[in-house]
């Protein structure tokens, strides 16, 4: 018998896997950490093209500050080692620091259980509590819509092109990439967030309505304790006296106008480096508490806000403007330990959100429902909504309840929960988030698949090979409860011959793939019909 021990060995390095759906790019606001740049993760920006003498590659300052290129992180304290997530000045003077937006949603992502984040940092977050700073000067941070800011050399935009200024990259060259379109070249990428977007596009904040005084109580003396010598208590954050990030009217439109402009670009129509795989994540903003800034109640219930015409694109209403497959809106706000130093003590809950996602990936497949999945890092959540606002939906299929067009947070059994996971779809049978991101991954491995064929000869017995790989993936999934079906026939369908390519495509050395697959549905509601006077009457004949 050998004698038991403990053995640490490093693992080795694990190539990407196009179809893992638990990867998630954070773009955005942080600060770079006073820690020079790792040998390691210098020579892998190197051998991405970023660095160095690559085809693509930064300023050499602006590798050393981690501005605009992708960093992989597979843990907080990876993260925390690169960036000074807390050290954002708390106002104007610079004396306190408070963490940023992007820190506490890539903390709480890996608190929930995500494994791997990729970070494009775009600038220094500006003072917490900056009354003096224009609301359309913060809005300029997003796509440094002229007059760009002073700082402007030392930012790159969040989304560039939104308002004009410079155009979008091109999602097949890298090197006109900005901000989030870096997602074009990252092939493991599965969430997309922008945690920087509340705060940007929100309304000057409001002083918080001082606290009632408590009813005085006797006074009653005790002994303390003596103090150790050398031990100082903990400091607690004090969060700045003014609201969390909040939105009127014009705020949801500029914020609508953002997610459909990404949403877009992702999928780069009439081209094949699309990103139609990734789901972007974004957290529902606040709103106004403002009289007549927003619907009556719309905090409690913001369907309210959703529904009411002329807030989204085009002077739509919410839920029609924003095409919502590949979008999850998530509400409502959360308190967790580190944002305690936050306004309100609150922080946009897509960090969670996109680590419960991640949690359930790994553990029991992207395409299950995460709903009823616990949320352990979430210590309180703002606003708190009541039974009958979340189970208060739309007239007709706009939406049935809260959760069918959010996906909500919420308090089950004493613990924090995610209560559903839903897109922001109008059609019912895309509203499932397990089935948009089982797309994504079929999606993703089609891309894959196609890599790996590229130079091969187009002929029948590349077709058939071709059905063949995708009917074993279509397989393994169906076998693992991803798609509904006793047979394959009933699941899946795949044709690549003749039928999905005429002479031309063949001419042209075009391969066309036409896929069909039966999504397997989570159970929505379950009825229980209790017939209890039967069992009495049942139980009177027995006696």
């Amino acid at each position: 018998m050998p004698v038991p021990r403990l053995t640490l060995r490093d693992a080795p390095a694990a190539a990407g896997v196009p179809t893992r759906a638990d990867v998630a790019l954070f773009t955005g606001l942080v600060a770079r950490g006073a820690n020079p740049l790792p040998d390691a993760l210098r020579a892998a920006l190197e051998a991405a093209g970023w660095a160095g003498a690559g085809p693509f590659a930064r300023p050499p300052q602006q590798v050393d500050a981690l501005l605009d290129v992708p960093v992989a992180v597979e843990s907080w304290s990876a993260f925390e080692a690169l960036y000074a997530w807390n050290a954002r000045p708390a106002d104007a003077a610079g004396g306190a620091t408070a963490p940023c937006a992007l820190g506490v949603a890539v903390k709480s992502f890996f608190e929930e259980g995500g494994a791997k984040a990729w970070i494009v940092r775009t600038g220094d977050p500006l003072p917490l509590v900056t009354p003096q700073t224009p609301a359309e000067n913060r809005k300029r941070l997003i796509s440094l819509d002229a007059p760009q800011p002073a700082d402007h050399g030392t930012r790159v935009p969040i989304v560039p092109g939104w308002k004009g200024a410079a155009a979008p990259g091109d999602a097949r060259a890298p090197a006109t990439w900005h901000g989030y379109e870096h997602v074009f070249g990252l092939d493991d990428v599965a969430f997309l967030l922008l945690p920087d977007l509340p705060e940007l596009l929100a309304l000057p904040a409001d002083p918080l309505a001082p606290a009632p005084a408590p009813p005085p109580v006797p006074e009653q003396w005790k002994t303390c304790a003596p103090a150790l010598p050398g031990v100082l208590p903990d400091a607690r954050p004090t969060p700045p006296p003014t609201q969390a990030p909040r939105l009127a009217r014009a705020g949801y439109g500029d914020w609508s106008e953002i997610v459909a402009f990404v949403l877009d670009r992702l999928d780069a129509a009439g081209s094949s480096a699309h990103r139609r795989d990734v789901m972007l994540i974004a957290s529902l903003p606040l709103p106004s508490m403002q009289p007549d800034a927003v619907p009556a109640r719309s905090q409690a219930w913001p369907l309210a806000l959703l529904s009411e015409p002329g807030n989204g694109v085009a002077r739509q209403a919410l839920l029609d403007s924003i095409p919502g497959a590949r979008v999850q809106f998530v509400y409502p706000w959360v308190q967790t330990q580190a944002s305690l130093g936050l306004p309100e003590g609150l922080q946009a809950p897509e960090g969670v959100f996109a680590g419960v996602l991640a949690r359930n990936s790994l553990g029991i497949g992207t395409f299950r429902a995460a709903a009823g999945q616990p949320c352990f890092s979430v210590r309180r959540l703002a606003p708190e909504l009541g039974t009958a606002d979340i189970e208060r939906g739309l007239p007709g299929a706009a939406a049935s309840w809260l959760g069918d067009r959010l996906s909500l947070l919420g308090e089950r059994a004493g613990r924090f929960v995610l209560l559903s996971d839903a897109t922001f779809a109008a059609n019912l049978g895309w509203r499932a988030g397990g089935t948009s991101r089982l797309m994504g991954v079929i999606i993703r491995a089609a891309r894959w698949l196609g890599e790996q064929r590229l130079f091969d000869v187009s002929g029948p017995a590349l077709w058939a090979s071709v059905r063949r790989d995708f009917e074993a993936l279509l397989d393994d999934l169906r076998a693992a409860g991803a798609l509904d079906g006793a047979r394959p026939a009933d699941a899946y369908e795949v044709r690549c011959d003749t039928s999905t390519m005429s002479q031309q495509d063949i001419d042209a050395g075009r391969l066309i793939v036409r896929i069909s697959v039966n999504p397997a549905q989570s159970v929505g509601w379950i009825t229980v019909t209790l017939a209890v006077g039967g069992v009495a009457d049942a139980v009177r004949e027995a006696a």
